[in-house]
């Protein structure tokens, strides 16, 4: 769809775009103006797209003003030309080349250059040798970015809960999360083969590195200088790499075995784009709140209850004393690894830097995906961050066996109105497997009377979302079909470590036969409720 200047102007005006938005929010801007209705507000007819459109061939104004341009870029050239000539010596007053020493070559002033550009003339040699310039790898890949927003729906077809909203980086104070650039997927698929190359090698960095591809030699020394990285430098607990560019030191240590000292560390870019899959397709892990740790395995921290007063003073009455024995309690939460694992054909190292990159982030956000949906639901607290089925406080709803609207609303309401905070409200929902929607929204109007109660926009893929009522229904296939529950998430801490460390393998029968890699990593996750009071549960649904 062509964007002329005139559309844009009036894109800002009538639709509210920033003027130096991306072509992608013009053109989004653009449909939704096309697809209102002549009489709402910020309409576009079609006749007045082509109008705002339209070349403005017949215009004597702007050819007039054309003429002049070329007459400008003319003079420009033909005084860079005389210029050149001056500067050069190639004219003197007599007639004669000046001559200049053997070897000495001509500097040309940087005016001089802009001067050659705006003329449109060539500008072939590099400045600091005199030749021309050879592009560096990562130059040949885009480093254009969007805008990053959750889509409609999630992976499973079902309504996401943040649907249209900006997606918002937790690791970074709030800042709005922009998709990957193709240069962010190229740094990602060098840094993952880098790290195979390795390990085929006998675990030799320096082997390891120069066994690569110049491109993706180039592209890896790119991000050292120039891209921000996490981990650690000892291999240790501490992540003293915290979204920086690597030291000079810390380059080399990364790619050279003659360097001493350890370095877990992976670029950002990396770690981010693996994050970004559960983000943007969750159906639980998106709702919670996430908290960035620079180091340690286990938080400790503290949560307190909530002061009381009274009325009925009067003169001479002493003001009642607020017992705080049971004030602070402990907020005590173990940070457990996370694995994911992927066999790799040797073969399909040799792919292109951009799909390698594409291809392992995809398959670790996919395992991603699923794993912390299943841990903020039923995670078991011992091995893995505790899930809201499994935590200790929580109102307990006895369905008895028996699906109906009054055990529904007892464990909606089983979390009091005052958790309905504005700030994390949003994040409310129940939640239980497919089976526990399907049989709740079956349930009938009356014995003889067979509408259903929650209506009938469930019928069909996708057809109103999974709602019960105007509340968010979760699925999570880890439960069991006597489950569910109803929870505030926007009160469930999810600690995660900064930085990703991958291992790799060959060895073995199965990969040595299947000519394959063994590719494995492993983050650092912790989790639970702030408090029960944020959830009601129930065990007793039917089997």
């Amino acid at each position: 769809m062509k964007l002329s200047m005139l559309v844009k102007a009036w894109l800002c005006e009538n639709a509210d775009v920033k003027a130096d938005a991306s072509d992608e929010e013009f053109r989004k801007a653009l449909g939704e103006a096309l697809a209102k209705s002549a009489e709402e507000k910020g309409s576009l007819s079609l006749d007045k797209l082509a109008e705002l459109n339209k070349e403005p061939e017949g215009d004597d104004e702007v050819k007039g003003f054309g003429q002049k341009l070329d007459a400008v870029v003319g003079g420009i050239e033909a005084l860079t030309n005389a210029m050149t000539e001056k500067l050069e010596g190639e004219k003197k007053p007599e007639g004669e080349k000046e001559k200049k020493p053997e070897g000495e070559k001509f500097q040309e002033p940087d005016w001089h250059k802009s001067m050659k550009r705006i003329a449109g003339m060539s500008v072939p040699v590099d400045e600091s040798t005199g030749q021309p310039r050879v592009k560096g790898a990562w130059e040949k890949y885009s480093t254009t970015k969007s805008a990053l927003h959750y889509p409609e729906t999630t992976k499973k077809g079902e309504a996401h809960p943040r649907a249209g909203q900006r997606v918002m980086d937790f690791a970074e104070a709030g800042k709005a999360m922009d998709s990957a650039s193709d240069l962010d997927k190229a740094v990602c698929g060098s840094f993952a083969k880098f790290l195979c190359s390795t390990k085929q090698r006998g675990g030799s960095k320096s082997f390891g590195f120069q066994a690569l591809p110049q491109e993706d030699k180039e592209l890896l020394v790119y991000a050292m200088k120039e891209m921000n990285w996490g981990g650690a430098t000892d291999g240790g607990d501490f992540a003293d790499i915290k979204n920086r560019k690597l030291s000079d030191f810390e380059s080399k240590a990364l790619i050279d075995d003659a360097v001493s000292g350890g370095l877990e560390a992976a670029p950002i870019v990396f770690d981010d784009m693996v994050i970004q899959t559960p983000l943007l397709h969750g159906e639980l892990f998106p709702k919670v709140r996430i908290v960035p740790l620079d180091r340690g395995r286990r938080i400790e921290g503290v949560v307190t209850g909530t002061v009381t007063g009274s009325w009925g003073g009067v003169d001479d009455s002493a003001i009642s004393l607020f017992n705080t024995a049971a004030y602070v309690s402990a907020f005590d939460t173990t940070i457990y690894r996370w694995e994911g694992a992927i066999r790799i054909g040797l073969d399909f190292l040799s792919d292109s830097p951009i799909d390698f990159g594409s291809h392992i982030t995809e398959q670790y956000g996919e395992r991603m995906l699923e794993d912390l949906d299943d841990v903020v639901s039923v995670g078991n607290g011992t091995t893995q961050p505790e899930g809201v089925m499994n935590k200790t406080g929580t109102t307990s709803v006895a369905f008895g066996g028996a699906n109906s609207i009054s055990n529904i609303e007892s464990l909606r309401y089983g979390v009091a109105k005052a958790e309905h905070r504005s700030t994390v409200a949003a994040s409310a929902c129940f939640c239980g497997n497919e089976t526990t929607y399907q049989r709740w929204r079956a349930l009938p109007v009356g014995a003889a009377d067979a509408r259903r109660l929650f209506g009938l926009d469930h019928l069909g893929p996708g057809a109103g979302g999974y709602a019960i009522s105007n509340a968010h229904f979760a699925v999570n296939e880890s439960m069991a079909n006597t489950q569910a529950f109803y929870a505030i998430l926007g009160r469930y801490r999810m600690y995660r470590r900064r930085g990703l460390y991958m291992r790799t393998s060959t060895e073995g029968d199965t990969l040595i036969r299947n000519n394959e890699m063994l590719m494995v990593a492993m983050m650092r996750y912790g989790g639970q409720l702030e408090r029960g009071a944020v959830a009601a549960v129930s065990t007793t649904l039917p089997a």
